[in-house]
């Protein structure tokens, strides 16, 4: 693996484990449950938003001529087999690359969070969240479908899709952790930091 990748994971890990118990032992800072998952899943987004840049860095890089793709290869483990494979390296039907519609929806979850963050009280708290669990569940589908193409069509393995993938499904988990604290009516605006 290449050190960025580890740098992405990192992030992406340190921000689930946040939202965990083993969170609130690791944070002196955020006791409160509803804070530690709000920086938790922000923590994670990051990660994934930054993991799919470098994936439509490697993207654009592979399609340059002469182009390389700055990312590790070996037997199974090759990012470039994936990326730059052209049939598969676009979403079929807009044919806009994998790691712009990471960055779109990673982003999207950055904002989302922000608003949930700085407007706790918002009478429209509730459907926030859900839109932040939403997001990713819609996420898995095509997620799904590249892994699918990765381990049976392609027989390669996409180190930095996995990490992106890896982020839209942790998002996916803390989201709906998140609604249903809401749910639970432990929600108390006035504890967010």
């Amino acid at each position: 693996m290449d050190w960025p990748l580890y740098l992405y994971l990192f992030l992406i890990i340190s921000g689930f484990l946040l939202t965990t118990q083993f969170g609130e032992k690791l944070s002196y800072r955020f006791r409160n449950y509803q804070t530690r998952v709000i920086y938790g899943i922000l923590l994670i987004a990051f990660g994934g938003f930054s993991v799919s840049t470098h994936t439509y860095y490697i993207h654009q890089k592979l399609h340059e001529v002469g182009g390389t793709s700055g990312c590790s290869a070996f037997s199974v483990f090759n990012c470039g087999d994936v990326i730059s494979n052209d049939a598969y390296n676009s979403d079929p039907f807009f044919e806009i690359p994998w790691g712009i519609i990471g960055m779109f929806s990673f982003a999207a979850l950055i904002f989302i969070l922000l608003v949930i963050r700085k407007s706790p009280d918002d009478k429209n708290i509730l459907n926030w969240i859900k839109t932040l669990f939403v997001i990713p569940a819609l996420g898995m589908l095509p997620i799904l479908w590249l892994i699918y193409v990765e381990l049976f069509i392609l027989g390669v393995f996409c180190q930095y899709c996995t990490g992106a993938h890896l982020a839209n499904f942790l998002v996916l988990i803390s989201g709906y952790n998140l609604y249903n604290y809401h749910e639970s009516g432990a929600w108390d605006s006035s504890k967010i930091q």
